[in-house]
């Protein structure tokens, strides 16, 4: 008999070490069962074919594809893997039936890890994280060290020349142009930090 499935939520932003943490998860599951890891095609910083955390943990990933083909791609993981992993599943924001799939493939009885920011760089929540928490059976909400003072943060700030810069959403790339920043140090478009 099979146990039960789960889907677990590891939330937080940049730097906070949630890429990590669904390494390690992944790699304690994987003793009782077979493991598939998915990447975006968009986060090649450290490698194409592997999740990797920003101090060198790594793990070997699938791509997964967008839209249609992203449902499709889960679905058939879900027949042939135990546990099924995604690291940074804002990306996959806009994607139409993305926390439904998670969840139906959770209630099939396999073990479900996403890994995702909480926060855009407008200091608002993604959509799909709202939807991932709000059906999660597990939530590790992770902070990371303020930029500014040491502090804990939960936010993310994007920054170029020491300056806060907005625009895309999705710009991939590290401690190169992002921050982690407290509520007190995070700058919203058109306010000044006090």
């Amino acid at each position: 008999m099979r146990k039960p499935g789960k889907l677990t939520v590891i939330i937080g932003p940049m730097f906070a070490g949630k890429t990590k943490r669904l390494i390690k998860e992944v790699q304690k599951e994987s003793k009782g069962g077979k493991v598939i890891v998915f990447k975006s095609a968009m986060d090649n910083r450290y490698s194409a074919a592997e999740v990797v955390s920003h101090d060198g943990l790594r793990i070997h990933a699938e791509i997964l594809g967008k839209g249609d083909a992203c449902i499709s791609s889960l679905e058939a993981a879900a027949r042939e893997y135990d546990v099924i992993a995604i690291d940074e599943g804002q990306f996959w924001q806009g994607t139409k039936g993305f926390a439904d799939a998670l969840d139906r493939i959770a209630s099939n009885s396999r073990s479900v890890y996403v890994a995702l920011l909480n926060k855009d760089i407008y200091g608002n929540p993604f959509e799909v994280s709202r939807d991932l928490v709000a059906i999660a059976d597990r939530i590790h909400f992770i902070e990371s060290k303020c930029s500014k003072c040491g502090g804990k943060a939960s936010f993310t700030q994007r920054v170029v020349n020491g300056t806060e810069t907005f625009g895309d959403l999705f710009v991939v790339a590290g401690s190169d142009l992002y921050e982690a920043r407290c509520r007190k140090h995070f700058v919203r478009p058109g306010s000044k930090l006090l």
